[in-house]
C-alpha cells in the first residue's frame, strides 16, 4: 500500500479519490500506532476473530475494504440487526428481549443476523467502554463472497454457527475494574491521593495508573471522531485486560482527556479536602460519582458535607482521614465491590444483643464500612456510623433508654400510647445523632414507612436524630412523624431488616444482617378469657392479690408488628444473594422493659463470637 494511499492530512480532509480510502485508512490506523500505519496489524487482528478466522490471507486482504469501523462512546446504544457487528476495541454488552445480559469481548461478533436474511427479534446493545465496532454490510458481504467464493462456505458456517450458540447470561457486574479519579472543586486532586489509593487497591489486585502524562499528550488529546481513536482504545483496552484496577487521572479541567477518563470507568470518584471550596469545578462527569471528602488527620467531626452534595449526583460519600490507612482501606473495598454492610433490625429491647454483635466484630477485626438499621437497629446503628467505640456505645445506650426510666410514659390514648417527648428529647441529647446523616463517618441509612403511600422511606440525608425518630415510630406506640405532608411510622411495618437497600447502597459485597425476630416466639402466657377490662386489669395490678397475666399494650403493638413484617423479611433475607445472618440470644423480657436490655449484650457477643470462625465474609459472593 502506497505512501500516497496513507497521505492522511488530505484524507481526512476528504481530498482524495474516494470514500473507501478515508474507511480504510480509518480501519488500519485503528490498529496500529498513529505515526506508523500497517495493515498487517489489522490482518492479525481478523485472522484471530471467530468469525474471520478461518479465511487466508488474502481473502482477509480482500475483506478490509468491506469492513467500516464505527466508534460508540462508553453507554451508547449500538443499532443491530441491518449489518455484522464485531467488536475490534472495547467491551460490549448484548441485551436480550427478557433483559439478559451477554457480554461481547474483541473479536467476537455482537450481531450477525442480517447475513443470514433475519433478525434478532427484541435484542440491543450498548458499550460498556469506548468502543470500535467492525461492519460489514449485507451488500458488502455478496460483493466479497462474489469475488472470493472459495471464503463463503467456511464463512457461512461460522456465521450459522455463530447464529445458533447459546446466550451467556452473565450478572452485571458491581465491582469497579476502572476508575475515574476527578477533582471534585476547583482545587486539583491533592498530589497524594492517587498513591494512597492504589497502594489500598492493591490489596485486592494489580493496578495501573493511566493519566496524560503515562500515555503522552498526542493521545489523550484524540478525538472519538479521530481514525487514530481506536489505537488509543486499543491501548487501554490492553491495560484493562492485564490489570484488575485500571486508574484513570483526569484533567482538572474539562478536555478531551477528562471526558475519555468518565467513558472508561466503571465508578467515578470526585475527591477534594473538606474544607475547599464546594463549587463545582470545571471538570463535571455527567453522570453519578462517589464523592470523597478528605479530612485532616485529627478531625473529630465531619461538617459541611451537605454542601459538597448539593448540585451533584452523588451516589455514595466517602469520609477518608488523611494518614487513616483503614479510611483508604474502605473506599478500597467499595470499588473492589467486598465492602461489608451491616444491617441491624427493629425489636424492642432485644435492641442491646446488637451492641454485643457490633463488639465481637470490633475484637475480631471485622470491619464494617456501612451501617443502616429499622427502629431500635436505626438508633444502634446511627451510633457505630458516628465513631464510637463498644463501650461509648453501650453508655450512650444505658444512659438514654436504662437510667432515665421508661421509654414510653403513658399519655391519654388518644392518638398514641406515648406521646414521644421524651424519647425524642433524648434522641436529641445523643451528640452523634445532632450530625447530620451525610456528616457521619461511615455511610447511613434508616428506614420508616409512609402511612399516606404506604410505601418505605429510607433517610439518608438530613438530621440523623429526625430520621431515627421517625424509623422508631411504632405504631399505637408513639405518633408519627410528619414529613413533607405525609405521616411517617416504624420502618418495621414494611422493611424491619432492610438488606435490599444495603445492597443496591453497597453495589457488591458482603451484607451482616442482624434479625431480632425469633424463629418462634410464645411471647407471655395468657392468664385470662375471651374478653378482658381494662379496669380488672388495673385492679389486679393495685390489690396485688389476683396476679393477671395480660402483657402490656405497647407489647402487644409492638409484637403484633414483628409478626406482621417478619414473612416479609424471611423472604427477603432467604433470597438475598451475599448475605450472612445472625440471630443472637434474644432472652424472655419484655419488648419494652429496656432495663432488660443490657443483660443481652454478653450473651451476643459470645454468640457471634463462636459464630464467626464459621462464616465466609469475604466480599466476594
Amino acid at each position: 500500500m502506497s505512501e500516497e494511499f496513507f497521505d492522511r492530512d488530505a484524507i481526512v480532509a476528504g481530498r482524495g479519490r474516494g470514500r473507501r480510502r478515508r474507511t480504510m485508512l480509518f480501519l488500519v490506523e485503528s490498529f496500529s500506532d498513529p505515526d506508523s500505519p500497517d495493515a498487517g496489524a489489522a490482518l492479525d487482528f481478523l485472522s484471530g476473530t471467530e468469525v474471520f478466522g478461518g479465511l487466508d490471507r488474502d481473502a482477509l486482504r480482500g475483506l478490509l475494504p468491506h469492513l467500516e469501523p464505527v466508534h460508540v462512546g462508553a453507554g451508547e446504544p449500538i443499532a443491530v440487526g441491518d449489518t455484522l457487528l464485531l467488536v475490534g476495541h472495547g467491551r460490549v454488552e448484548v441485551v436480550g428481549a427478557d433483559g439478559s445480559v451477554s457480554p461481547r469481548a474483541p473479536g467476537q461478533v455482537v450481531d450477525a443476523a442480517a447475513l443470514l436474511g433475519g433478525a434478532t427479534a427484541g435484542a440491543g446493545a450498548r458499550a460498556v467502554r469506548d468502543s470500535m465496532l467492525l461492519t460489514l454490510s449485507a451488500a458488502a458481504f455478496e460483493t466479497f463472497a462474489h469475488r472470493h467464493p472459495a471464503a463463503l462456505l467456511g464463512l457461512c458456517r461460522q456465521l450459522v454457527r455463530l447464529s445458533a450458540r447459546p446466550v451467556e447470561v452473565v450478572p452485571v457486574p458491581q465491582a469497579a475494574n476502572t476508575v475515574a479519579v476527578l477533582p471534585a472543586g476547583r482545587a486539583p486532586v491533592p498530589g497524594d491521593f492517587v498513591p494512597a489509593l492504589v497502594r489500598a487497591l492493591t490489596a485486592h489486585g494489580t493496578v495501573a495508573v493511566l493519566s496524560r502524562d503515562t500515555v503522552g499528550g498526542g493521545a489523550a488529546d484524540v478525538d472519538t471522531a479521530d481514525p487514530r481513536n481506536g489505537a488509543v482504545v486499543a491501548r487501554l483496552q490492553q491495560a484493562e485486560q492485564q490489570h484488575r484496577f485500571v486508574v484513570y487521572v483526569a484533567d482538572p479541567d474539562d478536555t478531551a482527556w477528562t471526558r475519555r477518563c468518565v467513558r472508561q470507568a466503571d465508578r467515578v470518584l470526585l475527591v477534594a479536602r473538606s474544607g475547599a471550596d464546594p463549587a463545582p469545578g470545571p471538570a463535571r462527569p455527567g453522570r453519578s460519582a462517589d464523592l470523597v471528602l478528605l479530612h485532616p488527620s485529627g478531625t473529630e467531626k465531619p461538617v459541611g458535607t451537605s454542601r459538597w452534595l448539593a448540585g451533584r449526583d452523588v451516589d455514595l460519600h466517602h469520609h477518608l482521614r488523611e494518614g487513616r490507612a483503614a479510611d483508604l482501606a474502605r473506599l478500597a473495598r467499595h470499588v473492589a465491590g467486598t465492602a461489608r454492610g451491616l444491617v441491624l433490625g427493629g425489636g424492642g429491647m432485644r435492641g442491646f444483643a446488637h451492641l454485643g454483635v457490633m463488639h465481637a466484630f470490633d475484637d475480631a477485626g471485622v470491619e464494617v464500612d456501612a451501617v443502616a438499621g429499622t427502629s431500635i437497629g436505626a438508633i444502634m446503628a446511627g451510633l457505630r456510623a458516628g465513631g464510637l467505640d463498644h463501650a461509648a456505645r453501650l453508655e450512650t445506650s444505658v444512659q438514654a433508654m436504662v437510667r432515665q426510666g421508661s421509654m414510653v410514659p403513658a399519655t391519654l390514648p388518644l392518638v398514641s400510647y406515648s406521646s414521644a417527648r421524651k424519647v425524642t428529647r433524648l434522641l436529641r441529647d445523643v451528640p452523634v445523632f445532632g450530625w447530620d446523616i451525610e456528616d457521619l463517618w461511615l455511610p447511613f441509612f434508616c428506614v420508616s414507612a409512609s402511612l399516606g403511600h404506604a410505601r418505605e422511606v429510607v433517610h439518608d440525608r438530613g438530621p440523623a436524630w429526625r430520621a431515627i425518630r421517625a424509623s422508631i415510630s411504632l405504631p399505637g406506640v408513639y405518633p408519627p412523624v410528619p414529613h413533607e405532608g405525609d405521616l411517617l411510622v416504624d420502618g418495621g411495618v414494611l422493611n424491619n431488616v432492610p438488606v435490599d437497600v444495603m445492597s443496591a447502597m453497597l453495589r457488591g459485597g458482603r451484607i451482616l444482617a442482624v434479625d431480632l425476630a425469633p424463629e418462634e416466639d410464645p411471647g407471655p402466657t395468657a392468664g385470662f378469657g375471651e374478653t378482658l377490662s381494662g379496669w380488672r386489669v388495673l385492679g389486679s395490678r393495685v390489690r396485688r392479690r389476683t396476679p393477671l397475666h395480660a402483657p402490656a399494650l405497647p407489647d402487644v403493638l409492638v409484637r403484633g408488628l414483628m409478626l406482621a413484617s417478619s414473612r416479609g423479611d424471611r423472604a427477603r433475607l432467604a433470597d438475598g444473594a451475599g448475605v450472612t445472618l445472625l440471630r443472637p440470644p434474644l432472652g424472655a423480657g419484655g419488648l419494652l422493659d429496656f432495663k432488660a436490655g443490657p443483660a443481652l449484650v454478653d450473651p451476643a457477643y459470645r454468640y457471634t463470637r463462636d459464630l464467626l470462625p464459621s462464616l465466609s465474609l469475604d466480599g466476594d459472593v
